[in-house]
């Protein structure tokens, strides 16, 4: 499962934070220690990379919690996260979910395009979280109580993981 939290809805929005984590959506194992990291903005602009006012805004009305992004002083630049994630993923042939067809896994692959770099997972590979969440019967699964540290990418992608768990278990469990 992967989530990014970015300054903007485009596929060229810059991306402050990518996590990760290794799920098996058939039972309960998830590998938490994941991937997480904090990209500098500079990197993003130097990369061409745009931010929304809209989206700036809103995140001037999270929480201090979430805002923290914004001060973390162990901040990687752009390329040197695209490459160390795709290290990370390594050669295995993963599946990769995120929330939305159209947001973390399109945007991840636009970053990688115009940075020269081959995007690490195969296009067949890809799954969407909200699509699943809207299946019928999705609704009856029991949810994972929902993470305190919102708007964290590593914290949502580990709380998507559990509640894609949650989802699949309800609706093709035997």
């Amino acid at each position: 499962m992967i989530d990014l939290e970015t300054l903007g809805t485009a596929a060229d929005s810059a991306i402050l934070s990518l996590g990760a984590v290794v799920f098996d959506p058939a039972t309960t194992k998830i590998d938490d220690n994941g991937y997480y990291a904090v990209i500098s903005l500079e990197s993003n602009l130097a990369a061409g990379r745009t931010i929304s006012e809209s989206t700036l805004a809103w995140w001037m009305q999270q929480s201090s919690a979430a805002q923290v992004i914004f001060h973390s002083p162990n901040k990687l630049p752009l390329l040197e996260v695209l490459t160390e994630f795709g290290d990370w993923l390594s050669d295995k042939d993963y599946t990769v979910w995120s929330n939305g067809a159209d947001f973390d896994l399109p945007m991840l692959a636009h970053a990688y395009a115009r940075a020269g770099l081959k995007v690490p997972w195969r296009y067949s590979n890809t799954r969407c979280f909200r699509t699943l969440k809207n299946l019928p019967g999705a609704n009856k699964a029991k949810m994972p109580p929902q993470n305190d540290n919102a708007h964290n990418a590593f914290s949502d992608a580990l709380w998507q993981a559990q509640a894609a768990q949650a989802i699949y278990s309800t609706l093709f469990k035997k």
